[in-house]
């Protein structure tokens, strides 16, 4: 079962994180109104907020029409597959590669002698 399922079933509400990269960084805290402010990158001067997901596109469109907004993006974090069989999966390509390598590898040296 995946963690979307198990949040699903326990009828948690589901929030989503938007980036929100700012002309000004001196406004960031403005945004507290929007939603919760989890990541502030002063360097690179964006927000990560945490909305509910069915409040979203309404949030993404008031914080576009802010002056001190560059732009707004939808993370991508909801996208990662997190369930045990990709991971396990994932873990047997990588090993499988890497064996395939040190025998490339023990196969050139042989070679070379």
């Amino acid at each position: 079962m995946s963690i979307k399922q198990d949040l699903t079933n326990k009828n948690i509400s589901q929030r989503l994180s938007i980036i929100v990269y700012l002309n000004s960084v001196s406004n960031q805290y403005k945004l507290r109104h929007y939603g919760d402010i989890v990541y502030f990158s002063k360097k690179f001067g964006y927000c990560i907020l945490y909305v509910n997901q069915n409040e979203i596109d309404q949030v993404m469109r008031n914080l576009n029409a802010l002056d001190f907004v560059d732009r707004v993006e939808r993370s991508k974090w909801d996208q990662i597959d997190l369930s045990s069989d990709h991971i396990e999966k994932q873990i047997t390509d990588l090993a499988a590669d890497a064996e395939r390598k040190l025998q490339e590898r023990q196969e050139n040296t042989e070679q070379l002698l």
